[in-house]
């Protein structure tokens, strides 16, 4: 496993952001190794269930942590002779339910909050407080904006203070940067209210608080409401005098009416109609979705496993494929099925014949019936017994798999095959020399048979056994020869398939008899368990795309 992973954004745009000058004294959170390993978790499509905000715990607060404790352990009567520790226990109730935005801006970290709002964490997710990020961001920008004000860091300073004073300023830049580059052009709403200092308010009442008559009109233009909900406040209660009031009506009135489109949360810099609402190639810099940790583009890319990405609007993040193809019907499928597809894949609508791959793949009656018909072919010793005890043991039937799926995927289901292969050795069951048995059930780092043989016509030696090394065909890597002389009579059938996308290893008789076995039995027992509707439902689609 490589030991980083870059950042999943755009080389040039992460270059200019950690370029600002409010970003010299900040490493960001995402060039951490911690970090490393939660986009690994994120980016691996094996782990479905992987949470984000579960990595949360313990990282919140950030550089308000110290300011929030001195706050909560103030506000704490003494007469009630709370200890300092139950103090710190309360603070800890501040940080409660936060997502990575809202630990982005305590952390005031802007690439944070641009690669997890690319990684599909909700921009409008609230804490337990029932902020938003962007409300967070407000107030932190207030508390930052009340400090510098104070006697604190008024007047003239020691040099060694000076330092101290643009620590604080560069931290209210970088959050300001997250409320007003990231936030609120990727629609964060302005409108959203909490409840502060005993009065319900909003993002506006914020920026006019703060005199930031900048922020003010972007909010505006963002569809900002002077009293967004009947128990908010009125925006002008927050304008101390009536040059600040008039000045407020007056960009209300000159703002239009219509907010701009939405930025793409890729930080591509176009629009979303412009970028991902439509199918864009997964970047080949970013983690590869197998799960192996390399980058797509040295990975599954590789093995022509083409991965995109597109905004899913219900679920509101960018959304990889699966990371793999389904060029045709699965090996099981029955004829009729098979002859379906083809004719939809004829008709040039590769779209639908990936779809109802798809469908069939993971319909859990067809897979159901496949299921039943392997386990009945098992156990009629239709396959190899050490084949047949390994396929009951995993409940996972390997097909030689070619460049269709990545390598991790690959190597992680030959692991436990061939493991069940040797628990069926162990056992000591079978006469049979170890060599022969596995020579019989096991498979290679493709799924195909694991020991390497001559595939030219009426040639069976096998590597380790008959000959010492095979030989490789130089194109495609996956046909091997016992010699020049069995390659060259085998170049005019092998040169149909060398290099296709549907080329496959060898694969062992148990998969070729299994295989067959359930292509011929599946049709009938489809038939008894569903009726006819799976295949009516592929005949809709057909007539749908003549």
């Amino acid at each position: 496993m490589p030991s980083e992973s870059r950042p999943h954004l755009p080389r040039e745009f992460l270059a200019k952001l950690i370029s600002e000058p409010c970003m010299k004294d900040k490493k960001s959170f995402i060039f951490t190794k911690e970090f490393h390993t939660i986009r690994l978790k994120l980016a691996d499509q094996n782990q479905t269930d992987v949470d984000p905000e579960t990595n949360v715990a313990g990282l919140q607060g950030g550089f308000f942590k110290t300011t929030d404790e001195a706050k909560r352990t103030a506000s704490t009567s003494t007469s009630t002779q709370v200890s300092s520790r139950r103090a710190v226990a309360s603070t800890d109730e501040l940080y409660k339910e936060y997502s990575f935005l809202h630990m982005a801006v305590d952390d005031t970290d802007p690439p944070l909050a641009c690669e997890m709002m690319r990684q599909g964490t909700l921009i409008e997710k609230e804490n337990a407080k029932g902020q938003t990020p962007l409300l967070l961001a407000l107030e932190r920008m207030w508390d930052l904006h009340d400090f510098l004000k104070s006697k604190v860091v008024a007047g003239p300073l020691p040099p060694e203070m000076l330092g101290y004073k643009t620590q604080i300023e560069n931290a209210q830049s970088r959050v300001r940067y997250i409320a007003t580059r990231i936030f609120i052009p990727q629609h964060a709403n302005p409108n959203s209210t909490v409840k502060w200092q005993g009065k319900v308010v909003s993002s506006l009442h914020f920026a006019c608080a703060m005199d930031d008559w900048d922020l003010v009109a972007l909010l505006l233009e963002y569809g900002a409401q002077s009293q967004p909900t009947p128990a908010c406040v009125d925006v002008e209660t927050f304008l101390a005098t009536a040059a600040a009031k008039r000045r407020y009506k007056g960009l209300k009135a000159n703002t239009k009416a219509t907010r701009p489109p939405r930025l793409c949360p890729c930080f591509s810099g176009k629009p979303m109609s412009d970028c991902h609402s439509n199918v864009q190639p997964y970047p080949e810099d970013f983690t590869c979705r197998c799960g192996s940790g390399k980058a797509y583009g040295k990975c599954c890319k590789t093995r022509n496993i083409e991965v995109t990405e597109r905004w899913d609007e219900e679920s509101k993040w960018i959304q990889p494929s699966r990371g793999f193809t389904i060029p045709g019907p699965p090996t099981y499928a029955s004829p009729e099925v098979k002859a379906v597809m083809e004719q939809v894949k004829q008709n040039g609508d590769m779209e639908q014949v990936m779809t109802m791959g798809a469908e069939m793949m993971f319909n859990p009656e067809v897979h159901a019936v496949w299921d039943e018909c392997l386990e009945i072919g098992c156990r009629e010793n239709i396959a190899d017994p050490a084949f047949s005890f390994a396929y009951l043991e995993t409940q996972f039937f390997p097909s030689p798999q070619g460049r269709s799926s990545s390598k991790h995927y690959c190597r992680q289901r030959q692991k436990e095959w061939n493991a069940a292969v040797d628990k069926y050795i162990t056992a000591g069951t079978d006469p049979r020399p170890r060599s022969e048995i596995e020579a019989a059930a096991k498979v290679g780092i493709s799924l195909g048979a694991m020991y390497r043989a001559c595939e030219a016509d009426g040639c069976d030696k096998v590597e380790g056994r008959d000959i010492e090394k095979v030989a490789t065909c130089a194109r495609c890597k996956m046909t091997f020869y016992c010699g020049p002389t069995c390659q060259k009579a085998h170049w005019r059938t092998h040169k149909q398939i060398c290099g296709q996308p549907e080329q496959t290893e060898r694969p062992l008789p148990s998969q070729v008899a299994l295989g067959n076995f359930v292509t011929e039995y599946s049709p009938g027992l489809m038939m008894y368990r569903m009726g006819d509707k799976f295949l009516d439902g592929l005949k809709e689609k057909l007539k749908k795309t003549d």
